[in-house]
């Protein structure tokens, strides 16, 4: 007859070194001691997260109330890290009480303030447990993921004890898929990182993964083997409860080899170490293969004994499971000792268990199916927020390249703008400079025009004077100021034109705030806002020099100037 090896998958374990104090063998008064000691609250959260994580102390119902407390602290000091640390230990706490719910919450809790926070261990460690959540309700496509993203987090901060272990939970993944030898590939490379820093936690967990595959291959030694070095590091450790399941584990391999009385040796030391520490359930398992191994010696007296204190203990905490296989083997042993009343008292009794266990499963299933609608739709509703997060960044986003396209238009406009406005101006002041060009070259040849004039008037006076016939002089002396005149008012008006074109509006502006300027006023203005001299004015005009003074006293009167102004500069400023 062959058993199968109860399986030891340690949930979620880190070792960490702890910072300030001894922690060994720390119970529940001497640690309340030393937090009693311990003022800063900081150090408070980490000295408790630290030993919560002591081996052994993660089995034990007191870690409940030190994580609960660690929390609340950090809660008041708004201790990021020890939240989210204190979040872990009570989802693991939870899970191994199968309060998948609660251990869910509190690792997607946790996760969520990982990420934002940037904490890629803490990030890590929640994905684990949420992983490994999902493996329990069968979900291995989603375990994995969620095992693959921790170990690529924990590659990254190269975090060797992270890493080990989440290659261990990829490996259980495969295990509980019955792919044995992908198994064996990832609990050895677990074992291998383990080994290499070591991490005996760590290496005792790979150890016992690696004997539950070799006893589902039926080789016992090398299980037997594996199962001797985990309790090994565990009595290293002072892991108590480790010890009694690797012993009870070896004792199962030593029935399967059929040396039943190696296996009555390991299962009375893996029953010490439980009674010792007061479980319950373990203590009831030991009672079963108890009685199995005094079965298979023929011993019925002693194997009937021990299936009835399993039933007995197994009743008072409702251990269906064991019942119902106690009371089986109770009833095979009655039936072969032909004592039908005993045996149908004990076919009632496993109907009773079977039914219970039945109800339990059904619950379970309809547990899990919640949970796992539940799961389901935290799950569609965080992608559906994570959709809109990426809309609205995405929408965000647009906008600012939109924002940035239009304003780059804008500033490509306004350059051109600039730029066309810049050369309409070089454009206007080339211009410009040419008409003043040409209003100067035409004021020099009016000048020389006026020296000429001058120069035939002069001659015509000479004429004049030398001509001895009356009508000749009247005629000459008409012809003479008929040029003259001729020759002023064409001046005059060829120098408005060329001048109204460089200066435009300067006649207008003037006479808007000084209407009563006369035209001759108005030409001194233009000649002064040329800066023509007096002798350049003069020699344009023809008018003598004094006149020309004098004509500039009149306007700077008639402009209301005082002595400190300059009238050029003024003119120039219309």
């Amino acid at each position: 007859m062959k058993f199968k090896l109860i399986i030891f998958f340690t949930f979620y374990c880190l070792l960490c070194h702890l910072k300030a104090y001894p922690q060994a063998n720390i119970n529940k008064d001497s640690l309340d001691n030393i937090l009693s000691k311990i003022e800063n609250p900081k150090e408070k959260v980490d000295f408790i997260i630290d030993f919560l994580d002591e081996p052994g102390i993660q089995y034990s119902d007191s870690i409940v109330n030190y994580a609960n407390r660690a929390f609340q602290i950090a809660q008041r000091i708004n201790y990021h890290e020890g939240i989210i640390n204190a979040m872990i230990k009570l989802a693991n706490y939870d899970f191994r009480r199968s309060n998948y719910k609660n251990a869910m919450a509190l690792a997607q809790q946790a996760k969520e303030m990982s990420e934002d926070l940037n904490m890629d261990k803490e990030l890590a460690q929640s994905l684990s447990i949420i992983g490994t959540i999902y493996t329990e309700l069968d979900e291995y496509d989603k375990s994995s993921q969620y095992f693959f993203k921790s170990l690529k987090l924990f590659e990254k901060i190269d975090y060797k004890s992270g890493i080990a272990s989440s290659l261990g939970d990829i490996g259980m993944d495969f295990y509980y898929q019955n792919e044995l030898n992908k198994a064996l590939k990832y609990f050895n490379k677990s074992l291998e990182i383990a080994n290499e820093n070591n991490l005996l936690t760590e290496v005792k967990r790979q150890y016992n993964n690696l004997a539950v595959v070799y006893q589902e291959k039926q080789q016992y030694d090398s299980a037997i083997v594996y199962l001797r070095n985990a309790l090994e590091i565990n009595i290293k450790l002072g892991d108590k409860l480790a010890q009694g399941i690797n012993l009870f584990n070896i004792g199962f391999g030593q029935m399967n080899q059929e040396n039943f009385e190696l296996a009555l040796q390991s299962f009375q030391q893996s029953f010490n170490l439980f009674m010792e520490l007061n479980n319950s359930m373990h203590i009831a398992e030991c009672y079963v293969n108890f009685g199995f191994c005094y079965t298979f010696k023929n011993d019925t007296t002693k194997s009937i004994y021990y299936f009835n204190k399993a039933i007995e203990e197994s009743q008072k905490h409702n251990f269906y499971r064991l019942i119902s296989i106690s009371a089986k083997s109770l009833d095979q042993i009655y039936t072969q000792k032909k004592d039908t009343l005993s045996a149908y008292k004990y076919v009632v009794i496993e109907k009773n268990a079977n039914d219970s266990l039945v109800n339990l499963q059904k619950q379970k299933h309809v547990s899990k199916l919640e949970l796992q609608y539940l799961f389901e739709k935290e799950e569609l509703q965080n992608k559906l927020a994570q959709q809109t997060k990426n809309a609205v960044q995405l929408i965000i986003i647009f906008s600012l390249i939109s924002g940035l396209i239009i304003l780059g238009l804008l500033f490509s406009k306004h350059r051109l703008k600039s730029k066309y406005l810049g050369l309409e101006k070089e454009k206007i002041e080339s211009e410009l400079n040419i008409k003043k060009r040409e209003l100067t070259v035409n004021l020099l040849a009016l000048v020389k025009k006026n020296e000429i004039l001058t120069e035939i008037s002069e001659k015509l006076i000479h004429l004049e004077q030398n001509a001895k016939e009356i009508e000749i002089k009247k005629a000459i002396i008409q012809i003479s100021q008929e040029l003259r005149h001729s020759a002023d008012d064409k001046m005059m008006s060829e120098f408005s034109t060329r001048f109204q074109e460089v200066h435009a509006g300067f006649y207008e502006k003037l006479l808007k705030d000084y209407p009563e300027l006369t035209q001759n006023e108005l030409k001194i203005c233009a000649f002064l806002r040329l800066n023509m001299s007096t002798k350049e004015i003069s020699e344009l005009t023809g008018q003598r020099g004094p006149t020309i003074d004098h004509a500039r006293y009149r306007l700077r009167k008639k402009l209301n100037l005082s002595s400190d102004t300059n009238l050029v500069t003024f003119l120039s400023q219309i």
